[in-house]
């Protein structure tokens, strides 16, 4: 039996979405895989779609890839605990979303185009500029 491998996608990997090789690759290997998995927080789908007029619906296409994680109290927390250090709201629902919990015990890696933002947050980052 393969592990499941649980990735987050952040705003601006979002905004990378077909022009960039590395993220088109996970997305085409999560279609092609059973155990991948693709998360989107709406809090960085929002941000991407602020970002790039349009993502909301390119995501909306890809919904049997991409799985959309709404907002809840424990993430509205998160957020606002990482915003009064200094991290953007966008991030911060990445973080939460990357953290164990019901839907991802283990815990899942953050796929982004800029993995400094997670520097010291705690979290995996698989770096989409390798």
């Amino acid at each position: 039996m393969s592990q499941i491998e649980h990735y987050v996608l952040d705003a601006p990997t979002l905004v990378a979405l077909g022009g960039d090789k590395q993220v088109s690759g996970l997305i085409h290997a999560a279609a092609a895989s059973d155990d991948v998995r693709l998360w989107v927080p709406v809090l960085c789908l929002l941000e991407a779609e602020r970002r790039r007029a349009g993502m909301v619906g390119h995501v909306g296409v890809l919904v049997d890839v991409l799985s959309v994680i709404d907002d809840d109290y424990a993430m509205a927390v998160t957020v606002a605990e990482l915003g009064r250090a200094g991290v953007a709201q966008d991030a911060s629902a990445a973080v939460h979303a990357a953290r164990p919990n019901q839907m991802i015990p283990t815990g899942a890696l953050i796929a982004t185009v800029e993995p400094r933002a997670y520097d010291g947050l705690g979290v995996g980052v698989m770096d989409l500029r390798r």
